[in-house]
């Protein structure tokens, strides 16, 4: 539910409830008002009926045939019924139920009037007039029937007229979320506009402005490090390997050193590639790559691929298998450095997170453009995928890893205008590489 939502429910919500309250109240004193009017013509009825009674001789007024009446005369402490109509309610000064024969039950109400004059010299005359009171309750009725239809159109004006000052209200907000998202990444030097009134908005507005101004100092410090640190090591690494390749052609070296200058060479390249990696992190999300486009043969790659990972695998204890579809002699126009860089990771992180003894399988196809897909068996059921290719996300914290590679061939695979899809279930983790027929480059070097 929307803020503006949540507000406009909480006003209409206290506008039902405070004018509930205050309307029930402006009710009750309505409808005592209407019994007071009432009971005061009643009073008026009683009065002149009783002024017309006599007692010496006794003259009697008779009410109308809607009304009962009751007249006592009490004279030395004695009490004596001079008249009671018929259907007289037994409970006068009350509201009583009568029902006639073909009429709807009504209910009466009771006034009682007395006299000392000289009407009654030596005694007391009281009269009791009951008077149906369905026009009473009818007028009561019809107010309540007023009153909650105006009570319902005052909550539906209250929701409409909160939901468009909700709306108003809220659009300074609107405004500060709309600026915000036109700030595609830390790097945009785009600030939120800050509101003409110095109130909460504008302190809100403030912290995020010095908040993304953080974020940008900090991003740019990490890249100037990693592009800094990458370009240092750079130089050292190059030598190197290229004195390890240098004695391992050398025909004096003894053959028993070989395999492990072999290791140590190994070693060094995936360094190398590491150091790729923080170059690539180095460089802001939009900045335009170049592409070094060659004639790359995929199945090539792919066992140069394998071939380069062979001793890690045998650190992991894991085996390699590939698959290759129908043969082609289509090689793929392509950047085969980062192709390579892409292939490599994908590899070398299902052999890490390969259950010991296990195979990785590596296909290879051509289905309307090259298909690569590399599987492992794992611990675990499943995982989150969405996660694998955010920088420095690792599924497995205890494993050898940076959490860096399979972002950077996520980032890597969208510059070759492919796509890396992650599956992970049935305790089978697979990556899938997916290359267009062809690659869609503006610059070229």
């Amino acid at each position: 539910m929307s803020l503006r939502s949540r507000i406009v429910l909480a006003v209409t919500a206290v506008f039902a409830i405070v004018s509930l309250f205050t309307g029930w109240l402006m009710l009750d004193h309505a409808e005592k008002s209407l019994r007071i009017a009432f009971d005061r013509t009643t009073q008026t009825r009683a009065d002149w009926l009783l002024s017309q009674i006599s007692t010496d001789p006794v003259v009697l007024p008779l009410p109308t045939d809607r009304e009962r009446m009751q007249v006592l005369y009490q004279a030395y402490g004695q009490t004596r019924e001079l008249f009671k109509s018929p259907g007289f309610p037994n409970k006068p000064v009350s509201t009583h139920r009568r029902r006639h024969a073909g009429e709807r039950p009504y209910s009466y109400r009771a006034i009682t009037s007395q006299v000392n004059t000289e009407q009654a010299p030596d005694g007391r005359i009281v009269l009791t007039l009951a008077v149906p009171d369905i026009n009473l309750q009818q007028d009561i009725t019809r107010l309540r029937l007023v009153f909650g239809i105006g009570w319902l159109l005052s909550l539906g004006l209250a929701f409409i007229g909160g939901y468009g000052v909700a709306g108003w209200l809220l659009r300074p907000i609107q405004s500060i979320v709309d600026q915000a998202n036109t700030i595609s990444n830390a790097t945009d030097s785009s600030r939120i506009a800050l509101p003409k009134t110095k109130d909460e908005l504008y302190q809100l507005t403030d912290t995020l402005n010095r908040m993304l101004g953080r974020i940008r100092e900090n991003i740019d410090l990490q890249r100037n490090f990693f592009g800094a640190a990458a370009h240092e090591l750079r130089t050292p690494l190059t030598i190197m390997k290229t004195g390890l390749e240098v004695t391992l052609d050398n025909e004096r070296v003894d053959e028993s050193l070989k395999p492990f200058l072999a290791g140590q060479l190994d070693e060094v390249s995936r360094l190398s590639r590491l150091l790729d990696e923080f170059l690539t992190l180095s460089r802001p999300e939009d900045t335009a790559q170049t592409l070094r486009l060659s004639e790359v043969n995929i199945p090539q790659l792919v066992k140069k691929c394998l071939n380069q990972l062979v001793i890690l695998a045998a650190e992991y204890d894991v085996d390699t298998t590939v698959e290759f579809g129908e043969p082609t002699a289509e090689t793929y126009l392509t950047d085969a450095v980062k192709l390579e860089h892409v292939l490599l990771n994908l590899i070398e992180n299902a052999i890490k997170y390969a259950v010991s003894g296990t195979y990785i399988h590596v296909s290879v196809a051509y289905e309307y453009g090259w298909i690569i897909r590399v599987q492992n068996q794992t611990v675990r059921v499943g995982g989150p995928t969405l996660d694998l290719v955010q920088p420095y996300f690792q599924a497995d914290p205890l494993k050898e890893g940076h959490g860096l590679g399979l972002w950077i061939s996520h980032r890597l695979t969208m510059l070759l205008g492919g796509k890396l899809r992650l599956e992970w279930q049935s305790f089978t983790f697979t990556s899938e590489l997916s290359l267009p027929v062809t690659i869609n480059q503006h610059s070229f070097s």
